[in-house]
């Protein structure tokens, strides 16, 4: 059995039991962060997708534009191709 097959199945037994992360990894011998590494990993594989991002295409229902709005409530309205500034204004938060 593969490092992989070994690890996904010990996901599937976590996921089908009543124990909380830590309290499994503790009774199976794994260090938390390893086996979050390979719930993550199996995640993606499961959903198909390969990082944490989605790709995003045009919208038609879109005006061209992008409302940013931060926690505080804070509402910016831009035009969508400012990529740079966009950027910029995310990281500020």
């Amino acid at each position: 059995m593969s490092k992989e097959q070994e690890m996904f199945a010990l996901i599937d037994e976590f996921e089908n039991g009543v124990l909380s992360g830590k309290d499994f990894c503790r009774a199976k011998g794994l260090v938390p962060s390893t086996f979050y590494y390979w719930k993550k990993k199996k995640a993606r594989i499961d959903t198909g997708s390969s990082t944490g991002f989605v790709t995003i295409g045009p919208n038609p229902l879109m005006d061209g534009n992008l409302e940013l709005i931060y926690p505080n409530g804070i509402r910016l309205r831009l035009g969508a191709s400012q990529f740079t500034l966009i950027g910029k204004l995310l990281r500020l938060y």
